[in-house]
């Protein structure tokens, strides 16, 4: 059994391979390779390649079912860049071998065109995925597969286990049984380990489990994404009004869900796009156009700073000594901040933090703010009593003026990076906004004023 570092190691051996074999155009060995490799740990290597490159190694690829599941594992910028050598036959026949929520995924990043012609040639799955083209690409309806196994309440164990045999090989995830009504609708669910365990006899709606969990169609990904963490679930249902069931996410979309969710709020977070992290997928000019505004932020917040500060030139004038704390005030608390906004973040996209209890949340934070403020304060005003130089009596004030200015400063921070986030979120946007540069920026402005007010108050400058 490969660990997790051990098969990481693995890609990175194949990817120089892969491209000196791309580049001398081996056609032969690089068949030889895509046979005896995973498709998902050439997918891997496969995305660090240029794009003429991923594009010569895909040609290479002759097996019409491994190059279908190759393109299922690549990421979308690489699957628009490979698809635009592929001719219209060549990708319905992949299609085809795809699971329908995999080809679903393959279709809408076509462009429109080639979208439109390619659905058209489609045959069985044409309405599976054109339906489930119909629905947003971030909601269950738009991750779900259309391939799960139902019985009729009337079915019993023996009758559910020689379907299952018969049919089995056609369904790519089978973890649970539905039970459907005369009518189509929900009415419980059997994992295959309770299904095995009982006499051929039993009917199904003995030991099946009632009122499953199951979400709507229009439910976002994410909340399908809590809903199989908190209840342990391999795979979900999806229903319709009328209780219907229409498909199932199963737990390795889940899976995909949750990371590319972590890396759009990290992204966001930071300031910059989504794809900013695949150096391929937008142009210079677009990354730059996307990070000027958060930028732009930071420096209207970095000239206001300035502005407060020269408000403030008298007393730098008459205590120099003073302005050598600014900057660790204003680290203290953009560091805090920022602590804070993460676990904010986090919580909320995890429903770790509830809206209706985050008033308890943001206290816990501004708690935490306190503490760490005093401990630090402590430690900075200590430095200010006791470093050399200066009049005693005057390094006692400035020592108790940084130390209360770092309590503040640690405190506001916290309350701040705690509550934006919250509220942001209360008000429908995106709580991964509120980090980077907005609370760094609002923060340092808030220290400074604290800072030179308790420095002024103190000194009786």
């Amino acid at each position: 059994m490969s660990t997790f570092n051990e098969l990481n190691a693995r890609t990175e051996r194949l990817l120089p391979i892969l491209r000196r074999m791309v580049r001398r155009g081996n056609v032969t060995g690089l068949q030889k390779l895509l046979k005896r490799e995973r498709a998902e740990d050439i997918a891997a290597s496969m995305h660090h390649l240029t794009w003429s490159e991923q594009r010569a190694l895909y040609r290479a690829v002759e097996d019409r079912d491994s190059a279908a599941d190759l393109l299922a594992f690549l990421p979308e910028s690489s699957v628009r860049e490979v698809a635009r050598e592929i001719t219209e036959e060549v990708m319905v026949d992949i299609l085809d071998r795809m699971e329908p929520d995999d080809a679903t995924d393959i279709v809408g990043v076509l462009p429109d065109e080639l979208r439109a012609r390619v659905l058209a040639g489609l045959d069985d799955e044409e309405d599976d995925v054109r339906g489930l083209l119909a629905w947003p690409p971030d909601s269950a309806g738009g991750i779900m597969s259309t391939a799960f196994f139902a019985l009729p309440d009337t079915a019993t164990a023996g009758v559910a286990v020689q379907q299952l045999q018969r049919d089995g090989e056609s369904i790519e995830n089978v973890n649970y049984v539905y039970v459907v009504d005369a009518r189509g609708v929900l009415i419980g669910v059997v994992s295959l380990r309770n299904l095995v365990v009982r006499p051929p006899h039993t009917p199904i709606v003995r030991f099946m489990t009632r009122d499953p969990i199951t979400v709507g169609p229009m439910v976002d990904q994410e909340e399908v994404a809590r809903y199989v963490a908190r209840y342990d679930l391999l795979a979900i249902p999806v229903i319709d009004d009328q209780g219907c069931i229409l498909g199932i996410v199963t737990v390795d979309d889940v899976v995909d869900v949750i990371r590319e969710e972590a890396n759009e709020d990290m992204m966001r977070m930071a300031g910059v796009s989504d794809d900013a992290g695949d150096a391929g997928a937008v142009s210079v000019g677009t990354h730059v156009r996307r990070r000027f505004g958060w930028l732009l932020a930071t420096v209207l917040g970095g000239i206001f700073a300035r502005e407060i500060i020269s408000g403030y030139e008298d007393s730098l004038e008459a205590r120099a000594t003073i302005a050598g704390f600014i900057p660790v005030i204003m680290g203290m608390g953009g560091n805090v901040g920022i602590q804070s906004a993460t676990v904010a973040v986090r919580g909320l996209a995890m429903g770790h933090v509830q809206l209706g209890g985050a008033f308890s949340f943001v206290a816990r934070e501004a708690q935490v703010g306190v503490l760490l403020g005093i401990a630090y304060g402590a430690v900075l005003g200590l430095y200010g009593v006791l470093r050399p130089g200066g009049d005693p009596s005057e390094a006692m004030l400035l020592g108790v003026s940084v130390g209360l200015s770092v309590l503040a400063a640690t405190s506001g921070a916290s309350l701040l990076g705690g509550g934006i986030p919250v509220l942001l979120s209360r008000f429908k946007v995106d709580p991964a906004v509120a980090t980077g540069p907005l609370v760094t920026t609002l923060i340092d402005v808030i220290a400074v004023i604290m800072y030179f007010n308790i420095v002024q108050y103190m000194l009786g400058i």
